[in-house]
């Protein structure tokens, strides 16, 4: 196994709050754009993007590309936001008032400790960064020195939350199991293979009832799977690129080019959806499912959501108003009939 040459880096990152001058934000011609909320399933929204206000001027994220909304794991009130190309943001009041907290133009992923939320790590560029007060403070846990080489994503380990997994745009996983201290190679993976938003299924337990299967998207290929930690990976062969997933208790919602596809025996078998949008619809974008009932399920196409509340039979479309295309869509914690839409220029 080829060894990878590590740096360990403790100087401080700083930090670039919204008090200081915000990049990339402004009234822009995507006026319409940033995060929108919804308390009623979709049918009505309202546009949550101020920075800050006051007689004289304003500042919102409404031009930001919504790449990914997260929920702070015990106050969901306090929302983060990474962006395409604008780094990472914060909400303390559930969306109305944005801070950038992290101003690097290539974060790729956030690991939140679900036990202690003030702890996070985040994927930057060729390097991954921690914070032990909620995104105030930062310093580089770890680097290489491979510029062309950049860290897709991380997952924390639910069942050591000491552990953390990285993978990157090289095809390996890497591992430390000292909260980010040292890292070594946990798994090469075959050549080509880059993986994103890697999950830890929480309704998938061993013998020993711990979590050890993990999700995620294959770029350009497909959505994979372990059932060892890591490991060892299997590809699912279903039709198109990869665009979303979403896991739910028996099984997973999939997302591609050609479709929407559910499985309810954990990617054993698989059913293609019926979508009143089109049969082979590459258009979706994101997908959400109701942690309560997952029964009723979200999609975003570039014009129009679309909601079912019998497993996909049936659809409500719902006409979106907006130029912009739903890259993101999450359901409240706490409230599922709340939901946030991230949007962003269609590429």
């Amino acid at each position: 196994m080829n060894k990878t040459k590590l740096i360990i880096i403790t100087a401080s990152i700083a930090l670039l709050g919204a008090a200081c001058t915000p990049f990339s934000v402004s009234n822009s011609s995507n006026s319409d754009g940033g995060v929108l909320a919804s308390v009623n399933n979709g049918e009505t929204w309202e546009q949550r993007i101020n920075i800050y206000f006051d007689r004289s001027s304003k500042k919102t994220i409404a031009n930001l590309d919504v790449k990914e909304i997260i929920f702070s794991p015990k106050d969901s009130r306090k929302i983060f936001l990474i962006a395409e190309k604008n780094g990472l943001w914060i909400s303390w009041n559930s969306g109305y008032n944005w801070d950038s907290i992290f101003s690097n133009s290539s974060v790729n992923d956030i690991a939140i400790d679900f036990k202690n939320p003030r702890r996070m790590y985040v994927a930057v560029g060729n390097s991954i960064a921690v914070s032990e007060d909620e995104g105030v403070h930062w310093k580089s846990t770890y680097i290489t020195n491979h510029p062309s080489s950049f860290i897709t994503s991380i997952v924390l380990d639910p069942n050591n939350l000491n552990i953390l997994y990285a993978a990157t745009s090289n095809s390996n996983i890497l591992i430390s199991e000292n909260s980010g201290i040292s890292w070594h190679i946990y798994t090469e993976l075959p050549s080509g293979i880059i993986l994103e938003n890697m999950q830890f299924n929480s309704n998938e337990l061993d013998a020993n009832k711990k979590q050890t299967t993990i999700y995620a998207i294959a770029k350009g290929k497909g959505l994979i799977k372990s059932k060892d930690t890591g490991k060892t990976w299997e590809i699912f062969n279903i039709a198109g690129e990869p665009r979303d997933f979403e896991l739910i208790p028996s099984g997973i919602v999939y997302a591609s080019t050609s479709g929407l596809f559910r499985s309810l025996n954990f990617g054993n078998d698989w059913t293609s959806l019926p979508l009143i949008s089109g049969k082979n619809d590459s258009n979706i974008y994101s997908i959400a499912i109701n942690p309560n009932n997952p029964l009723k399920i979200f999609y975003g196409t570039r014009s129009t959501l679309y909601y079912s509340v019998d497993g996909g039979f049936n659809w409500i479309p719902r006409v979106l108003q907006t130029s912009l295309v739903p890259t993101e869509l999450i359901i409240h914690p706490d409230d599922p009939d709340t939901l946030f839409m991230g949007l962003s220029v269609l590429k």
